[in-house]
């Protein structure tokens, strides 16, 4: 299995290891071997048999948030978290997960998606009935993150549909509703692809296909095309959808919000989708200021831990990276923290639920 990955092992393994010093699940765990360079080298080890692949090794390979900051730091470019990704398929088949994966799975299993609860059902009382209709060429895909912990997304990006006069999307409301980033995160192949494989045939008469969940973005865009399934040929981050409008004067700005903002770029919405400009390009236009920066932004944005499977299988680790994240915001005049993605939004309120985390769609819709 690892032969695909001989030259990002290989040159890892022989590294001066500048990307460990970047890694926030090595710097939040103080652990050497929770490094990129810590973990491609025992890869390097099993590939070599000098160690076999036993569990102790594989719970290591999920010791990763995903984040990829490690790549802008790499002078070769190497994607440490897709050769975690392997790994972890090699557990999965070779009957080595960590048990957190193994309940996760099971109650995934029972209620396809990642929450226990009747995801479809419940985005349905969030909306009027008439958003609903699943034959639209456009079709807004809400993202289990948001349904479950941050409705109020769904509903002000529909709020900001009315307020530009867009009656042509509507929401999605199908069964699967998830699009499985954890499954695949975690290594489990098998069932990922079974859940992309009802998804992709569900949307397939889309044209255009719009989300606030950066992951969702991803998973449609790069991994159900590289399974040849057939997607929509357009697809956006609810940001790159709306920034065109808003930057034509498709609606009134009634007011700018009045605190001082900091914005965090996510994981995916960043360093896997290359969008960067248009998040901060739409709260350009209704804060009083420029969105606060933190000091390690766009490309080299420090991760909050909420990707890579991490909060299940080290919750309190991906907690601990989120809590560094924050060190920057307290230091700051911000008052509240925009972000773009539901995973990044719910990790920061976990950590501190006395800070106000909005979506960048919230800030917009409060200033219509």
């Amino acid at each position: 299995m690892f032969k695909k990955y001989f030259r990002e092992i290989e040159f890892c393994t022989y590294c001066p290891k500048m990307c460990k010093f970047c890694c926030p699940v090595g710097n939040a765990s103080g652990v050497e071997s929770y490094s990129p360079w810590g973990r491609m080298t025992l890869l390097h080890m099993v590939r070599e048999g000098i160690v076999d692949f036993n569990r102790e090794i594989a719970h290591t390979m999920y010791q990763c948030s995903g984040c990829m900051l490690c790549r802008e730091y790499c002078d070769h470019l190497i994607e440490v978290p897709l050769v975690m990704i392997a790994a972890r398929e090699k557990a999965a088949i070779e009957n080595k997960l960590p048990w957190e994966v193994v309940e996760y799975f099971k109650f995934w299993k029972q209620h396809q998606n990642p929450f226990g609860d009747n995801l479809s059902a419940r985005v349905r009382t969030l909306l009027p009935e008439s958003y609903f209709n699943q034959d639209a060429q456009v079709m807004y895909l809400p993202g289990a993150g948001h349904i479950y912990n941050n409705p109020s997304v769904i509903q002000d990006t529909f709020k900001l549909f009315e307020a530009m006069d867009i009656d042509y999307v509507a929401c999605y409301d199908g069964d699967p509703i998830d699009c499985g980033t954890t499954l695949r995160e975690l290594g489990l192949r098998k069932e990922y692809g079974a859940n992309a494989a009802k998804l992709a045939d569900k949307i397939s008469r889309c044209k255009v296909v719009v989300s606030g969940s950066p992951a969702a973005v991803y998973e449609l865009k790069v991994e159900f095309e590289q399974m040849g399934l057939k997607v929509p040929p357009k697809v956006f981050h609810i940001a790159e959808f709306l920034w065109p409008m808003v930057k034509d004067g498709r609606f009134d700005v009634r007011k700018q919000f009045p605190q001082r903002v900091m914005y965090h770029d996510a994981d995916y919405l960043g360093r896997y989708l290359g969008v960067y400009d248009e998040p901060r390009s739409i709260l350009g236009a209704v804060l009083r200021e420029a969105p606060v920066e933190f000091s390690r932004n766009r490309e080299k944005a420090d991760s909050c831990g909420a990707n890579g499977g991490l909060p299940i299988t080290n919750p309190d680790l991906a907690k601990e990276i989120a809590k560094a994240r924050l060190a920057e915001f307290y230091e700051s005049d911000a008052t509240a923290l925009a972000v773009a993605c539901p995973d990044a939004q719910r990790i920061f309120q976990s950590v501190d639920d006395n800070i106000e985390v909005l979506d960048v769609i919230n800030i917009l819709a409060r200033c219509i």
